[in-house]
């Protein structure tokens, strides 16, 4: 199964709508959104333009819940999980959430073959810890608010039968 692994919009619809389009991202059969959208109307842009499951977590950055989760209710296809998604997909286990530190704990721990987080802007994570691949998106942003400088706009493509996950820029 390839599964398109995604973070951090806050907003930036241009970048959320290149890679919407990308026929890649549209051929994947779920999607894990690891929080900040920012504004509830970015659930619209997601519902609208991707049909099968989205997975999604809630980032530090999603003001209004009760709106963002108004707005998901519109679409049968996105799942809103809270701070923590726990699941199967494509015959493996994963866990997502939005932190690195709360990511990294649970793959140390084990139990889960994928870990995915975000929340950092950094350029793509994708490493073993254990027997856990633990992987961080990007930002769909591609901004980096803490060092106030451009990143590359990215998502990965994950693909669960080999276990890698590729980087895709925007």
């Amino acid at each position: 199964m390839k599964i398109t692994v995604i973070s951090d919009i806050h907003d930036n619809i241009w970048n959320l709508q290149k890679a919407l389009s990308m026929p890649e991202l549209q051929a994947t059969e779920a999607m894990l959104f690891c929080g900040d959208l920012c504004s509830p109307f970015v659930i619209h842009l997601l519902g609208s333009a991707y049909s099968n499951p989205i997975h999604m977590v809630l980032g530090n950055n999603d003001g209004d819940v009760a709106a963002i989760i108004g707005n998901s209710k519109k679409y049968p296809n996105i799942h809103i999980h809270g701070e923590y998604f726990r699941g199967d997909l494509g015959g493996r286990s994963l866990a997502m959430n939005h932190y690195p530190e709360k990511a990294r704990a649970i793959a140390e721990n084990g139990g889960f073959e994928i870990v995915c987080y975000g929340h950092n802007h950094t350029v793509v994570n994708d490493e073993m810890v254990g027997d856990t691949l633990l992987i961080n998106p990007g930002a769909v942003m591609g901004y980096h608010g803490g060092k106030l400088m451009d990143v590359p706009a990215t998502y990965l493509v994950l693909d669960t039968d080999l276990l890698k996950a590729k980087v895709r820029q925007i």
